[in-house]
């Protein structure tokens, strides 16, 4: 028994102490980013959203985070997060798009199929309002294209659909 111990000890310190795997690259480390949570379009206090109640209605169910779109993409692509106890099934967002210096680029509403399970996320791709390539977004990566203008994005939840299962 003893042997067994004085074995896995010896295997412990020897795994402690081993050189990491040589590369062809050197002086690489793993990046950690933190998730860009897309900001939230602010409801008019005069507007109600088209629900049956709007008790019903709460804008905090879909969180919106990690937003992509390069240069050359034809698709964003965006992370939902379902914060309620109920499934989603289908998400309609008043997407609006800004340069750098805080004007108006376009502003769209887009509906999008998912099957997002309660405290869970879902990556989702949209079309892009980009057509021509000529702008990446400002929290993304570096664009490798030149001449592009980069932008940001807000969101508001008009409408989540909600699975109704027994």
């Amino acid at each position: 028994m003893r042997l067994i111990v004085a074995l896995l000890l010896t295997l412990l310190v020897f795994a402690a102490t081993a050189k990491q795997k040589s590369t062809t690259r050197h002086r690489l480390r793993p990046v950690m980013t933190a998730l860009h949570e897309l900001r939230r379009i602010a409801l008019p206090a005069d507007s109600q959203p088209s629900v049956s109640s709007p008790a019903d209605f709460d804008s905090t169910v879909i969180s919106i985070h990690s937003f992509t779109k390069r240069a050359g993409d034809d698709r964003e692509q965006f992370t939902a997060t379902n914060n309620s106890s109920c499934h989603i099934t289908g998400l309609m967002l008043l997407l609006r798009y800004y340069a750098a210096d805080g004007s108006l680029i376009a502003e769209r509403t887009v509906e999008v199929k998912c099957d997002i399970m309660p405290s869970k996320s879902q990556r989702l791709r949209i079309k892009s309002f980009d057509s021509n390539h000529a702008y990446h977004y400002a929290h993304g990566s570096r664009p490798r294209l030149t001449g592009t203008t980069p932008f940001d994005v807000a969101y508001r939840l008009l409408r989540y659909d909600v699975a109704i299962t027994r």
